[in-house]
């Protein structure tokens, strides 16, 4: 069986921009709703619901960052494969344990959770394990999902 090289399983320049694209339009949920959070009162009637929302949708974000890597693992594409399998399914144990503990916690595991998760992308990258168009995509999607965590933080840790 031969050696499964990055070149063999790299997508066109077209599915390269549609990736792009929906990249930067998830973050469209993350970034409105830590904002507003940021932006209503204490009191106001949908904090708890907005809350919610951003935990969960960040949650679901988190999960399909491990089935991103879960994937790569099983593809036998690198070795340090049934390591990064074990690894891969950590986001989604995470991200639904943050489901039941307070907002402010909640914000800070999923800030560090996504820098981790963002460094291992990137590693992986100097690594030849991912395209360096996709290490950039990551670092970018990673810095705007961190800010908007830490933005939610400090919209819940007073509150």
């Amino acid at each position: 069986m031969s050696e499964i090289r990055q070149s063999d399983i790299a997508p066109a320049a077209a599915d390269q921009a549609l990736a792009i694209r929906l990249g930067f339009a998830g973050l469209v949920p993350l970034v409105v709703l830590s904002l507003w959070l940021a932006g209503i009162p204490v009191e106001h009637v949908w904090r708890e619901m907005t809350i919610r929302l951003l935990t969960g949708y960040c949650a679901v974000v988190l999960s399909f960052l491990g089935g991103v890597r879960f994937a790569l693992a099983m593809s036998g594409a690198y070795a340090g494969t049934r390591r990064d399998i074990a690894i891969s399914v950590l986001p989604a144990l995470l991200a639904w344990a943050v489901m039941f503990i307070p907002p402010y916690l909640g914000f800070v595991l999923l800030a560090v959770a996504f820098a981790a998760h963002g460094a291992w992308d990137a590693l992986s990258g100097q690594g030849g394990i991912v395209p360096a168009w996709f290490v950039r995509l990551r670092t970018q999607l990673t810095a705007v999902a961190v800010i908007s965590m830490i933005i939610a933080f400090a919209a819940t840790a007073a509150g």
